[in-house]
């Protein structure tokens, strides 16, 4: 029923030739307690990327990483 419901506002969507695409949705809730330097409470321990449940793409998991690579070797 949406196809044809779109395709009186797109005209032409509802035909053997259309590839639809479907939403994703992702749900983030797990979560490591770090500090701003991304240690957890044991000492030592730093959790990044998306392990720590705090970034949710690719360039805020390498930044995550070098952030820490810079904290531990200053």
């Amino acid at each position: 029923e949406m196809i044809y419901a779109l395709d009186k506002v797109a005209p032409g969507t509802a035909n053997d030739d259309t590839l639809l695409y479907g939403v994703e949705v992702k749900f983030y809730n797990m979560e490591v307690e770090v500090d701003e330097n991304l240690e957890s409470c044991r000492k030592g321990l730093y959790v990044i990327g998306d392990g720590s449940g705090i970034t949710h793409s690719l360039s805020h998991a390498s930044a995550s990483g070098i952030h820490v690579a810079r904290k531990i070797t200053s």
